[in-house]
């Protein structure tokens, strides 16, 4: 009984070995470990008090990650939607107001809410470099008492 316990760790470990390496050496290997979440770049999250100066001067277009009804529900007022899941469907109607040195700030809405990165890494590629980030855009901008609106633009 003691040898065949020992037989099949054996065979268990060689598996695991074998399984291991071939991962390693796959092209479509799956990574063993997470990679960590890009830290913030300095000065990419807006504190709140900061994005209402922005957005009382005028200047500062803001840009709401979320998805359409979402956005629809209630959002920043005078922000426009573009939903970093369907970024291709609608950057086109949003690209002719941007150009590459425009200032975006950029929301979504919750502390564990990723689209506004999303987007940002979207922007990005297309050029765009001024971008901030709005921690818990949407709660905070709206429990602070903040303009907001609902509805979609005409």
């Amino acid at each position: 009984m003691k040898q065949l316990l020992i037989r099949a760790g054996l065979i268990v470990l060689l598996g695991a070995g074998l399984g291991l390496a071939a991962n390693q050496l796959s092209p479509r290997g799956l990574p063993l470990l997470t990679p960590p979440e890009p830290a913030a770049a300095p000065g990419e999250f807006l504190p709140l008090a900061q994005a209402r100066k922005l957005w009382d001067r005028g200047t500062v277009l803001f840009l709401d990650a979320r998805d359409p009804a979402d956005y629809a529900a209630g959002h920043i007022g005078n922000a426009l939607n573009l939903p970093a899941q369907a970024f291709g469907e609608h950057f086109g109607r949003v690209a002719p107001l941007l150009t590459p040195a425009s200032e975006l700030v950029l929301y979504c809405d919750g502390t564990e809410c990723e689209l506004s990165r999303e987007l940002a890494d979207l922007l990005r590629q297309q050029g765009y470099t001024n971008l901030h980030l709005l921690f818990d855009g949407w709660t905070a901008w709206s429990q602070a008492g903040y303009p907001v609106t609902q509805g979609v633009p005409p």
